[in-house]
């Protein structure tokens, strides 16, 4: 078998993205898109990019670096054929790729998505450093399609009408990880600038915690999520006032 990896055109990225990534989105913040080849033909995508804060980002991670310094994974995607193990074989291409084209990069970063049951064990598997991790929320009306915040307050201009809408609103945790693929020197700099303790303490599934919240009830931990569906985007809006009930 012939694997290599190799550029493509964000057309031809966002495509399998929405194919095969459980959130059928590609983000606007992709600066490169990188795909995974098996004798020729395209089985994996990883995009390279931003979040919606970049500079407060990286700045909370290392006070010395900028925008042009990190890189963050917005995407990755591999075909359902693929073997498990292809996920962290991919990401290690891609951070070899990056080291090698673009000087600038000093650090890769990444979120698991612990809210989708994701410790992170891609990341653990390719020898990323773990930083703690974060409570992030979204809310699921009664067929569990997930509705993101910022949607709520785009939308309706208030969080708030999630209770009018007969929404249930999710807490879980979100684990951040980083790749260094600078120079030696550089990362122990780095490292003792950081206010982060990155070290190899890796979560497990067993690390997971989940909350859910319905209208008029105090939140509560729940083992586990039912399974969720959509990306947050909840495009069609018309379902959000069709009178959800709270279970």
């Amino acid at each position: 078998m012939k694997m290599e990896i190799q550029p493509i055109s964000k057309t031809e990225a966002k495509r399998f993205v929405v194919k095969n990534h459980y959130s059928n989105s590609f983000p606007s913040t992709v600066k490169i898109a990188l795909g995974f080849y098996l004798d020729n033909k395209l089985k994996g995508v990883a995009l390279w990019g931003y979040g919606v804060r970049p500079v407060h980002t990286i700045k909370k991670l290392f006070p010395s670096l900028n925008p042009e310094n990190y890189l963050e994974l917005n995407r990755l995607c591999l075909t359902d054929d693929m073997p498990r193990n292809s996920e962290s074989q991919f990401i290690k291409q891609n951070a070899e790729y990056i080291k090698q084209n673009y000087p600038l990069i000093k650090v890769l970063f990444s979120w698991a998505d612990g809210l989708r049951g994701k410790p992170g064990f891609v990341y653990q598997a390719s020898n990323w450093l773990y930083g703690g991790f974060i409570k992030s929320e979204f809310y699921i009306n009664k067929d569990n399609e997930v509705i993101h915040p910022r949607l709520l307050r785009t939308r309706y201009k208030t969080r708030k009408i999630w209770i009018d809408l007969g929404l249930r609103h999710v807490w879980g945790y979100q684990f951040r990880y980083i790749k260094f693929i600078c120079s030696n020197k550089e990362r122990k700099l780095l490292l003792k600038e950081t206010p982060i303790n990155w070290n190899t303490n890796y979560p497990k599934m067993e690390d997971l915690k989940f909350w859910i919240q319905n209208a008029g009830e105090v939140s509560r931990e729940i083992r586990q999520l039912p399974i969720l569906q959509g990306s947050g985007q909840f495009r069609n809006p018309a379902p959000l006032f069709a009178g959800y009930g709270n279970t």
